[in-house]
């Protein structure tokens, strides 16, 4: 080391290990509202999926809401503090809106078109949406904050990893609990996992800020309006073909996502406790190829990863296409080896989009794209899952089977995906990247995955 050079502040850890099980918590609650309520109302209570997807569509509608959270949490501190006090009050919010999950099973089981039922389910998905978006981004701010520059990456990674281990142990440890669905049960899932995500919200991220403590902003880089800097980035062909990509993506990956634990209770007559375990399926197989998907290309320029986002469309739809032919063929022994394909196909994916996505940010507008790509990948993944729903009605309505039903849903999102590829193509990422003069580095980040 040179005379005078200091070393490089070292990454603590075990503090971000503590950092990072704050998404223990994340995953218990996602579980509930994503997975088992959708299969609840739709298979139990026999309700039309298109309302109950648009249900869970919400919080991704509201996506441009965790933009200005994030901004606020920079420039407006509570208490003194910058981070914790957003994350907690989002949090609590979330935590607010579970009770009345139990509640709205209820009252929509003896009668489906309860004025009462469907405010109190939009109310619920209203508050929890709104307590995800804006404890999101502030969090991701604190364990940014946590770390010092050159680990950044190394840090979101490690946070990240816990999300996606959490999430199929939620899945099974509901799936326990509640093989069947009885409204007590529920009740008491409901309420055993408020208090699991409030221990892991409350001990992950105590003391992580101390009131005065001082934070690092970007210097704005001129006083550009933002609507006149939007129009500056739209303008360029590149930025819309990308956008278009992400946007397609995210409604192809996910138009399953509420329709997915009902498909296995229609279909196949699987009990709640066997569908919910679906999430654990492809959530093993996404965690085990993105991360050896990044220790593979750990080494490539974010701007190569094109062929890492290809390869893994093509194993993202294939899953698909044997999912429509399970759902016709009614080939059960099948079903879980598709959805472990699913997950190791969207982790290839996952791992090659999100490089992309970082190589598509000029250093000058990094706030302003990278915001851009997030609303381009929350907004249309709730599109994503509101068009799943509406698929599957329309096709019921039109006088399909329930299996012809479900697999309409998952054949138009493998064309999706599939059609992804020529919007990559034209996105030009090498192009941009040249013309942008960004600083190209090596990769190995999962920042932007969202389970």
């Amino acid at each position: 080391m040179p005379v005078g050079q200091q070393p490089a502040p070292r990454l603590n850890i075990l503090r971000t290990l503590k950092i990072g099980s704050f998404h223990i918590g994340s995953s218990f609650v996602d579980i509930l509202t994503s997975g088992v309520l959708n299969r609840v109302l739709i298979t139990e209570l026999g309700l039309w999926a298109t309302p109950v997807a648009l249900l869970s569509a919400l919080r991704y509608l509201l996506a441009p809401l965790s933009i200005w959270a994030g901004y606020r949490s920079d420039t407006h501190p509570l208490f003194g503090m910058h981070r914790l006090p957003y994350i907690w009050l989002g949090r609590l919010l979330m935590l607010l809106s579970l009770p009345m999950l139990p509640v709205v099973t209820v009252i929509l089981a003896a009668n489906h078109t309860s004025v009462l039922g469907w405010v109190l389910a939009t109310l619920a998905f209203l508050i929890y949406g709104i307590g995800s978006l804006i404890s999101g981004s502030t969090y991701l701010a604190l364990v940014r904050d946590s770390a010092p520059p050159a680990k950044r990456g190394v840090a979101v990674t490690i946070v990240q990893i816990f999300l996606l281990v959490s999430f199929p142990i939620s899945a099974v440890v509901y799936g326990k609990m509640m093989p069947k669905y009885d409204p007590i049960i529920f009740w008491q899932v409901v309420l055993a996992g408020m208090a699991i995500a409030a221990i892991f919200f409350f001990y992950s991220i105590f003391g992580e800020e101390q009131p005065g403590q001082a934070i690092v902003t970007d210097d704005p880089q001129d006083q550009m309006p933002f609507l006149a800097l939007l129009g500056q980035m739209w303008a360029d062909r590149r930025t819309r073909m990308f956008f278009l990509f992400m946007s397609l993506g995210a409604i192809s990956a996910f138009a399953q996502d509420a329709v997915l634990e009902p498909f296995g209770g229609d279909v196949f007559g699987m009990s709640v406790g066997e569908t919910t375990r679906f999430n654990a399926y492809w959530g093993v197989g996404a965690l085990v190829s993105l991360i050896a998907t990044v220790i593979v290309t750990r080494k490539r320029m974010a701007h190569e990863q094109s062929g890492t986002t290809l390869i893994g469309m093509v194993l993202t739809a294939m899953p698909f296409i044997m999912l429509a032919f399970i759902a016709m063929s009614a080939t059960r022994w099948l079903l879980i080896p598709a959805l472990v394909c699913f997950g190791l196909g969207y982790g290839v994916y996952t791992a090659g989009a999100i490089s992309l996505m970082m190589a598509m940010t000029s250093d000058k507008r990094a706030g302003a794209y990278l915001g851009l790509w997030s609303v381009s990948q929350l907004v249309f993944r709730g599109v994503g899952i509101f068009l799943g729903g509406a698929i599957h009605d329309t096709a019921i309505l039109l006088g399909a089977s329930a299996p012809l039903a479900y697999a309409s849903v998952f054949s138009l999102e493998a064309l999706g995906m599939l059609a992804c590829i020529t919007l990559l193509i034209q996105a030009d990422v090498p192009g941009f990247v040249r013309n942008a003069g960004a600083q190209v580095t090596p990769t190995a980040t999962l920042a932007a995955v969202d389970m």
